[in-house]
């Protein structure tokens, strides 16, 4: 393996660990979200429940209803983070790709490289793995939230009259939610184990090309005997 060659690798190491990062601080953000989205689900089926208590059961619908429009805003966000997941995800698992091409046609006919290459392999099929594993996962989590989001348009003007139309729209979006939010704790431990791995394979990578530029060093200087050159006469001849 060359110089070149390991430098390309580690650079396809270094860009995967780099896409992972972000994925993991977008599924934080995604996180959020629907951590919101599920305070303001609590505040609307508090306000339903005092509906059919008080005297007051049109201002509590109405109150329901704004909270489920809060709901819809929040909901409106989840499709350009999944997208931006998705974007970082895709570039992490081509840039594992990349490299693992690259060093499977290195050559380890050097002990050296060869167990240089034995180490990196494993951590970057890991992050292969978790990579692969994070997109059903984040797309089962957008879907549950898409649910949710339609449960809460269905609420109208009109439907605020029917407590049992918005208590069931209510229901359905807390559900979906719920889904949802289990989903995005099981893709955030999906990540940062695709993160852990993808730090510890820089880390290799880092010193598999200090290791590479250090031979490069040693070999420049090493004394070049010409072949068209006689070969130096021994002593006392």
């Amino acid at each position: 393996m060359t110089t070149d060659t390991t430098l390309s690798a580690a650079d396809a190491v270094f860009e995967a660990e780099q896409a992972v990062s972000r994925a993991r601080w977008v599924v934080e953000e995604i996180q959020e979200t629907i951590t919101s989205a599920l305070r303001v689900l609590d505040d609307a089926e508090l306000d339903s429940a005092k509906a059919k208590l008080s005297e007051r059961g049109s201002f509590y619908l109405e109150a329901a209803g704004e909270h489920l429009g809060r709901l819809r805003t929040r909901c409106n966000d989840m499709p350009d983070l999944t997208h931006g997941l998705f974007v970082h995800l895709n570039r992490a698992s081509q840039s594992v790709t990349d490299a693992r091409t690259i060093l499977d046609l290195a050559d380890t006919s050097d002990p050296v490289i060869a167990s240089e290459v034995a180490q990196l392999k494993p951590r970057i099929a890991v992050v292969g793995e978790m990579v692969a594993l994070a997109k059903p996962v984040a797309q089962l989590a957008a879907q549950h939230v898409e649910t949710a989001h339609q449960a809460s348009r269905d609420v109208t003007a009109l439907g605020l009259l029917e407590p049992v139309s918005l208590e069931r729209s209510i229901a359905t979006a807390g559900k979906e939610l719920g889904r949802a939010d289990e989903d995005v704790r099981l893709l955030g431990n999906v990540v940062d184990h695709a993160a852990a791995s993808a730090r510890e394979s820089a880390g290799i990578a880092s010193e598999i090309t200090d290791n590479a530029r250090r031979r490069m060093s040693e070999q420049s200087r090493d004394p070049i005997t010409s072949p068209s050159q006689p070969a130096p006469r021994p002593p006392g001849r």
